[in-house]
């Protein structure tokens, strides 16, 4: 077998944990976040605001120094939606310090995201108080979903981000981590024809795993809604490894059943919000 190269990582990092707090990533950008975090003015006077629902995502500058490689960044504090995870929160990973991790596990395998540079997380009694997770901000990119939609007179050049996109989804499973929201939202595209480059975000719900099967990379497919692209995209991710028949089906069978869920979860708002379960 041959055995897998593990890509060095951008920089040293630093680990620690105090308080109830923990922190990791790059030891400037911990110190400067651990500043913003304990001013009192609201977080998201000190950025600009990308998204405040579900979760609150800013473009900010923590550092200002004109040799740091990653001078933009994009800082996302996670948010309740219910009461429901809150209670459970104790018997889990926050979500800062999963993403964190799983970005260390795509960059250790040669696949692109945007490169992790701190995760911190406050607990009282177990719950998680805070979590809130730091990258660097890619620039002159385009939502994968958006670029399709746009470049649809142009079958060719989708083709071409397709074939990316299968290369990097096969790569990203053999490696190991199954993304678990795995759409074409949460994937940036940079570059220009010939030279497209792809970057995955939202790792929150991402597991590792020594192995994927084949249930495990349909779910995750079936979440890209390609349409009418779905069957070359099947073909290329498959190539001569699964049968894209069976894939298909699989992955046919799990969007129909999150097709349903969702319109259970929709009609079943209005109690949810009664029971505080949203």
């Amino acid at each position: 077998m041959k055995k897998r190269q593990i890509h060095p990582f951008p920089y040293p990092i630093e680990y620690s944990k105090t308080k109830g707090c923990t922190w990791i990533g790059h030891p400037e950008i911990i110190n400067s976040l651990k500043q913003l975090l304990s001013d009192a003015k609201p977080l998201a006077s000190h950025s600009l605001i990308l998204k405040d629902r579900p979760n609150l995502i800013l473009e900010t500058r923590l550092l200002r120094e004109k040799n740091f490689p990653w001078p933009v960044q994009v800082l996302k504090k996670f948010k309740w939606r219910g009461i429901q995870p809150f209670f459970f929160n104790p018997l889990k990973r926050s979500k800062a310090m999963k993403s964190f991790s799983a970005a260390c596990h795509l960059i250790n395998h040669g696949l692109r995201t945007p490169v992790p540079l701190a995760a911190y997380e406050a607990r009282r009694l177990g719950f998680i108080r805070q979590n809130v997770f730091v990258t660097e901000k890619i620039p002159e990119h385009i939502v994968l979903r958006n670029f399709i939609k746009k470049n649809q007179v142009n079958p060719e050049l989708i083709q071409e981000v397709l074939r990316s996109l299968a290369e990097f989804a096969i790569k990203m499973h053999d490696s190991g981590l199954w993304h678990r929201d795995m759409n074409l939202s949460n994937f940036l595209l940079t570059g220009s024809p010939g030279s497209y480059e792809l970057f995955i975000i939202d790792l929150n719900r991402a597991r590792i795993r020594d192995k994927l099967f084949i249930w495990h990379r349909a779910l995750d497919l079936a979440r890209l809604d390609l349409e009418e692209w779905q069957k070359p995209f099947f073909e290329y991710y498959c190539k001569g490894r699964f049968d894209p028949a069976i894939m298909l089906k699989m992955a046919n069978s799990a969007r129909t059943r999150r097709s349903l869920w969702r319109k259970v979860a929709v009609r079943t708002i209005p109690l949810r919000e009664k029971l505080g379960l949203r």
